[in-house]
């Protein structure tokens, strides 16, 4: 059995990589003069190159499923195309030079000191915050560049170089080519676009058995676990619970509050003359209406204006259809995706109690059952939200990659889906 065992998991490894094409290219300046040693890759895997002394590169990659190739030499704008299957012929890229405009940010941000003053930040949005982002090093600092604009109370940080991530618990060396980022400061929301590239530190015995066991615990609670999940069909399987939700009026608070308002009409002179209107008013309810419905109005308007709707566990055909090896994935309103294996980690836990505190609760309702994502019991299963822009669908590959960025979401993965936790595409669970 144990035979069979590894010679099932030995061919699932070479179909993993059975279908492979190489990809030709050249990159260039504007005036066509050949860029040799310009890094090429594939983005958020370990696949990379670098260009000969005639600008010429060749990679071997994946032949299925649309591939984001990535150009990034010191001194140019960072290049991106993404490539179809087959069309891996004579790829052309023509290397811009960065902006006068960008260097002087960066040097005025670089003798200003402003990574002590914005270093912290911007690590927190972009590293992470978990105990895996707390063993990250940025390697090159000096070169990242920020602005702040105070009338929109927005953070941008710029790089005209790669920034340089040395992942000490992961086992990672990553490079990333950082397009542009935003910390909304106000609300503490983070909108940046990077590429990645990873490659493998070196590690024996004990420090590679520990890499190994915490990749594994990462990938357990990572999206890319959920969107292979899904397009395998295996949601129950692998541990996610799927509801649809939507954010509706409290009905029950707005019926209420017309009782009110029609009660108020009705004795507006008399109340009037009284300095607490809302004592002398639930005192006429109370005689209207009888103490029971007073206690019982007394606590509906207490709730929130919202409340939010959920459905019951959807199926991976509720929300994606399968066509030509690519999973899309299309839903109305919002879901919620629950990971029902792990509880959130501590660290999460925490960010989420200081969120409260200062976060309005807004009361969730189905089958006689109330949840909160701001509700503070005891470790909860890590959960988030998620919602597509202009209901545009998102295309999904059988290694979990998504095609598209038209999904946002909020709760746990988007606090945790950072550099910090980041996994390149190649990676697989033992």
């Amino acid at each position: 059995m144990k035979t069979i065992l590894v010679a099932f998991l030995l061919l699932m490894s070479c179909l993993r990589v059975a279908a492979q094409q190489n990809l030709y290219g050249r990159v260039a300046d504007t005036d066509g003069a050949p860029l040799a040693g310009a890094t090429v890759f594939i983005s958020e895997s370990k696949i990379g190159t670098v260009t000969d002394d005639k600008g010429n590169f060749v990679l071997r990659v994946p032949g299925s499923g649309n591939l984001k190739v990535v150009v990034s030499f010191i001194g140019y704008e960072t290049q991106m195309q993404t490539v179809a299957p087959g069309m891996g012929a004579n790829l052309s890229f023509v290397m811009k030079p960065v902006s006068n405009q960008l260097k002087d940010v960066i040097i005025t941000s670089r003798s200003n000191d402003n990574w002590k003053r914005w270093g912290e930040a911007f690590t927190a949005a972009f590293i992470g915050s978990s105990e895996y982002a707390a063993h990250c090093t940025i390697a090159n600092p000096q070169e990242i560049g920020f602005e702040f604009d105070k009338s929109t109370q927005i953070l941008h940080a710029y790089a005209s170089v790669p920034i340089m991530v040395q992942n000490e618990d992961l086992g990672y060396l990553v490079t990333i080519a950082l397009v542009d980022f935003k910390l909304y400061t106000s609300s503490n929301d983070v909108d940046y676009q990077a590429y990645y590239l990873f490659n493998e530190m070196k590690g024996k015995g004990e420090r590679q058995a520990r890499w190994e066991e915490n990749r594994r615990k990462v990938y357990a609670l990572s999206l890319m676990h959920f969107t292979r999940a899904l397009y395998d069909g295996r949601l129950k399987e692998e541990g996610f619970e799927i509801r649809r939700f939507m954010q509706v009026d409290n009905k029950e608070k707005q019926r209420v509050k017309k009782i009110y308002d029609q009660q108020y009409a009705l004795h507006a002179d008399s109340l009037k003359k009284v300095s607490d209107h809302m004592a002398a008013l639930n005192k006429i309810i109370a005689n209207r209406f009888g103490k029971d419905s007073l206690r019982y109005y007394k606590k509906v308007l207490a709730e929130k204006d919202t409340e939010i709707k959920m459905s019951e566990l959807l199926k991976v055909d509720d929300i994606s259809e399968k066509k030509d090896k690519v999973r899309a994935l299309s839903f109305k309103n919002q879901l919620q995706v629950v990971y029902k294996k792990n509880k959130e980690p501590e660290e999460y836990y925490k960010f989420r109690n200081n969120t409260a505190l200062s976060t309005e609760n807004i009361a969730v309702r189905t089958n006689d059952i109330s949840t909160s994502q701001l509700v503070m019991p005891p470790r909860l299963n890590p959960y988030t939200e998620m919602w597509l822009t202009n209901s545009i669908p998102v295309n999904i590959k059988e290694n979990g990659a998504m095609d598209n960025t038209n999904l946002y979401m909020s709760g746990f993965w988007g606090w945790w889906e950072k550099i910090g936790t980041k996994l390149p595409y190649e990676y697989y669970p033992d």
